[in-house]
């Protein structure tokens, strides 16, 4: 037995760790690349993508090489963080007993402090691309299996509502997204010796639930009785590219377009009280509609020109943020943004090369001066790595050292205070008054002093700011075989 009080609040966050630590979204792949050399190379090499690495960077580039199977181990610290802006005195809404609008802020069970530091990042890559018969044909999957925080599957709230649960801010694209699983499925055609199109599918684990209660006591709630039921499904997401080799195969172009991607939990909770039976309240329904995880719709456009002993990289990436879902499903003011990736592989000596790049990744974030506490920053990004190509029985098997570094540029945000704040409601975005000034004593019907003036538990209230880093490193080998 579970006592009642507490269970229908965590009826749906129990169902959600349960159905959802196998979640999926290629936002790892996507924050950092795909292989070693994409990797190296801050993001850039997409139109050199070969075997299974192409499938989600470019399928189309599949065709042009050789079947590969191939296992990378990676790591890394993330050490993005939130610096929450004192609270000063007078903000706190007060205790007005049943007048109040909110818990009097002295109520709240945590209490206001910056977040804990993110998980870092252990996992491996594996992926295989095959021939099955036709030499214009290649089929190839991809999967990054996270070692750990694989079930760090959270929503939280992005106001003044969220000062009852966790009480703090939460990185908004760099949190939960780089350690759930993913995995592709993806093919490519050769339509001519120059020419190559790929189209691949990526999924998401979308999961419903319903959950019946009964509470054999109304005025007594220390019991309950629960049945869960939950279904999960994969839900897929296109990837569909265009390859293009010229001047001599010298002349790399790739363009990749990828639909959004969401992972996401409905359903509903059922409860039935005892003693309510015959009224409105007799079952009542609790609506979930939560995102646990969004990707965005991408265009890359992707070139790479080979010289001696040179090969030259550029990645442009149009992200449409502003389709942008937050965790309860709702449409955020986010804009979309163009990310740029340059990459370089020099050709040293023997069959050694070395990698390196640099790129820029722009914050769909707008500034956070309102009600909403979004923590994103501008990322300059940094990759670095070496390969060496080596024959095993008459074959490549590619060694690679690869690693990459975030580089936030710090973000300070101070709310704006007006001279006079709405009161908290649909709509309204700027920061707001959980007490509304005009207020009045119930059993007196004057307004009450203690509700004039702002009063926010909101805890991004007066600003916070934001930086740091995240990096990962690790070793890669890829067999290409006929």
């Amino acid at each position: 037995m579970v006592s009642g009080r507490h269970c229908l609040s965590l009826v749906g966050a129990l169902l959600a760790t349960l159905a959802l630590p196998a979640g999926a979204r290629a936002d790892l792949l996507g924050a950092f690349g795909t292989s070693a050399r994409s990797i190296s190379q801050a993001g850039a090499g997409a139109a050199l993508a070969e075997g299974y690495p192409a499938v989600t960077s470019c399928p189309a580039t599949m065709a042009f090489g050789r079947p590969s199977l191939g296992v990378s181990f990676l790591g890394g610290p993330n050490r993005l963080g939130i610096a929450l802006a004192d609270r000063p005195a007078g903000y706190d809404p007060p205790a007005l007993g049943g007048s109040s609008p909110v818990v009097p802020y002295e109520y709240r069970l945590r209490t206001r402090e910056d977040p804990d530091d993110p998980h870092d990042l252990l996992g491996f890559l594996v992926g295989v691309s095959a021939e099955p018969g036709l030499p214009w044909l290649r089929l190839g999957l991809t999967a990054y299996v996270p070692l750990v925080g694989i079930g760090k599957q959270f929503t939280y709230f992005d106001d003044e509502r969220e000062q009852y649960f966790s009480n703090t801010l939460h990185s908004t694209l760099y949190d939960s997204r780089l350690t759930a699983l993913q995995f592709a499925l993806g093919m490519s055609v050769r339509v001519r010796s120059w020419l190559a199109l790929g189209a691949a599918l990526r999924f998401s684990v979308n999961s419903e639930s319903h959950a019946r209660v009964f509470l054999p006591s109304a005025a007594d709630q220390s019991v309950q009785e629960m049945n869960m039921q939950v279904t999960s499904g994969l839900e897929p997401g296109a990837i569909v590219g265009l390859a293009i080799r010229t001047l001599h195969d010298r002349l790399h172009l790739a363009f990749t377009f990828r639909d959004e991607l969401v992972m996401s939990f409905e359903g509903y909770n059922e409860v039935q009280i005892k003693g309510f039976e015959g009224t409105a309240q007799y079952p009542f329904y609790q609506p979930m509609d939560f995102v646990i995880t969004y990707s965005p719709r991408e265009v890359v456009w992707a070139t790479s020109l080979q010289t001696d002993p040179v090969d030259l990289s550029l990645d442009l990436t149009w992200s449409q943020w502003s389709h942008f879902r937050d965790g309860h499903n709702t449409n955020q003011d986010f804009s979309d943004t163009l990310g740029v990736s340059l990459g370089a592989e020099l050709r040293t000596w023997g069959r050694a090369r070395l990698l390196g790049g640099l790129g820029w990744r722009p914050s769909p974030v707008p500034d956070q001066t309102g009600r909403t506490n979004f923590v994103d920053n501008d990322m300059v990004r940094i990759g670095l790595g070496a390969a060496w190509d080596v024959d095993v029985l008459g074959n490549n098997l590619e060694l690679a050292l690869f690693s990459q570094l975030h580089l936030a540029v710090d973000r300070q945000t101070v709310k704006e205070r007006l001279d006079v704040h709405p009161p908290c409601a649909a709509g309204v975005m700027v920061v707001c008054d959980e007490v509304p000034d005009d207020l009045l004593d119930p059993y007196h019907g004057q307004p009450l002093a203690t509700a004039s003036g702002l009063q926010t538990g909101n805890p991004g209230f007066p600003g916070y700011s934001s930086g740091g880093w995240v990096g990962i490193a690790g070793i890669q080998a890829q067999w290409r075989y006929p």
